[in-house]
């Protein structure tokens, strides 16, 4: 794994991510956007699923922001490889950073049981609210992790 992450960081790209003056700070700004927007569609959906927000139906209120998380998620995704590579090796040793991984893996799964119990047991059913507030405490984790990864 150790290689991988060498390679990483020596390849041009890295290379050319590290010397531009505006790369870099513009992923970094991008990143954050859509870190932003993910999570306000996230805790939209959520809330609606926890009953806090009341008024258009879950399903709907899903099927409207879904598109936009995921397109939010794809942006993350896309920016913070261009965070990571020029400083892979440090990055990829960093425990913030490995338990970010973590986190994103149960949120991401967390979103299948959510997606199983709704379509089973309805909007209103107690499997439906728990998976949402954990989908709120992993996605909060996984951006406070992110945070992190600069500090330790």
């Amino acid at each position: 794994m150790f290689a991988l992450l060498q390679a990483i960081q020596a390849s041009a790209y890295a290379a050319y991510v590290r010397d531009s003056l505006l790369i870099y700070p513009a992923a970094n700004i991008a990143h954050v956007v859509a870190v932003m927007v993910f999570f306000a569609a996230v805790a939209a959906m959520d809330l609606r699923l926890m009953r806090v927000i009341r008024g258009t139906p879950a399903p709907l209120v899903i099927a409207r922001l879904r598109p936009v998380a995921i397109g939010a998620l794809v942006m993350i995704a896309a920016t913070g490889s261009v965070l990571f590579v020029p400083e892979a090796v440090s990055i990829g040793r960093n425990w913030a950073f490995l338990l970010k991984l973590v986190a994103i893996a149960l949120a991401l799964g967390n979103i299948a049981a959510n997606d199983w119990a709704l379509r089973r047991t309805g909007e209103k059913s107690v499997t439906v609210q728990m998976t949402a507030g954990l989908s709120l405490m992993l996605w909060l984790s996984v951006a406070a992790l992110g945070r992190a990864i600069a500090y330790v």
